[in-house]
């Protein structure tokens, strides 16, 4: 009795497999480019939630909101549109490849502008450390000889 229902399950569980469809393209389906807008600025505010998460909640952000009113969509017509682009597994794939190409691209340019600040800084604190000592009146002979001694040294550095 045991092993016949055992195999009754197992047979219902293979033909109710069988039967998966297509989702039906939606009405209103998100086109593939504002599709991965859309994604890629989830990514980003996703991983600003996990690093600044105190501050979004301070100013009261919700990501998905924020996203769905950015690109003026609802919960549902993201779930359908992404339901429809993820059953065809290839042509999803090319839509994320798509998505971490440009957070590449996006990364490698905001680490382009740390760096040339940080240059600049860099920069900035060399040239300071050179600037010529502000000269301020000398009262006596010996003042005026060490402030002569101090500029003959910086003048050495030179």
């Amino acid at each position: 009795m045991k092993r016949l229902i055992l195999v009754i399950l197992t047979v219902f569980s293979i033909i109710s497999c069988q039967d998966i469809r297509k989702p039906e393209k939606p009405k209103n389906l998100i086109p593939k480019n504002k599709m991965v807008d859309i994604i890629i600025d989830m990514s980003m505010l996703s991983a600003t939630r996990g690093f600044d998460k105190k501050k979004l909640d301070s100013n009261s952000i919700s990501v998905k909101s924020y996203i769905y009113g950015k690109y003026n969509i609802d919960s549902l017509q993201f779930a359908k549109s992404n339901e429809f682009y993820s059953y065809n597994i290839e042509e999803y794939e090319a839509l994320y490849e798509k998505v971490d190409d440009s957070l590449k691209a996006l990364k490698q340019k905001f680490q382009d502008i740390q760096d040339a600040e940080l240059e600049t800084r860099r920069k900035k604190d060399s040239l300071d450390k050179l600037s010529v000592p502000e000269l301020k009146p000398v009262k006596n002979k010996a003042e005026k000889n060490l402030k002569l001694d101090s500029l003959k040294l910086f003048k050495k550095r030179d």
